[in-house]
């Protein structure tokens, strides 16, 4: 029965290590290729949705940052910087006449 010495486990596992460390780096830079193309996608997809490009999408984000910014240094959480942008109707009246007369998309003028 032969015994493996300590030096020789430590060969192997120094090799083991080494073949995994070159697998980590190969799956790190295939990574880094798919978030590229990620965030190159998503950014094509903003440029699409508001109909801008380059420094014109930039800036426009830029602003809409900025307003934010103020918004919460005046004191206002999240929910209330939503709450701002709240779809429902501004007067009471109007929903009422709203559910009493709904319209579809396939409503004539």
């Amino acid at each position: 029965m032969a015994t493996t010495s300590i030096a020789d486990k430590l060969t192997k596992l120094e090799k083991k290590i080494a073949k995994r460390q070159a697998t980590i780096a190969e799956e790190q830079k295939q990574l880094d290729k798919d978030m590229e193309e990620y965030n190159k996608l998503y950014l094509m997809a903003l440029a699409d949705k508001f109909k801008l490009k380059g420094k014109d999408l930039f800036s426009a984000i830029e602003r809409e940052h900025e307003q934010l910014e103020k918004l919460r240094d005046g004191g206002m959480s999240d929910s209330d910087i939503d709450s701002l942008t709240d779809s429902s109707p501004a007067y009471k009246d109007d929903a009422v006449m709203q559910e009493e007369f709904p319209r579809t998309l396939f409503d004539k003028d």
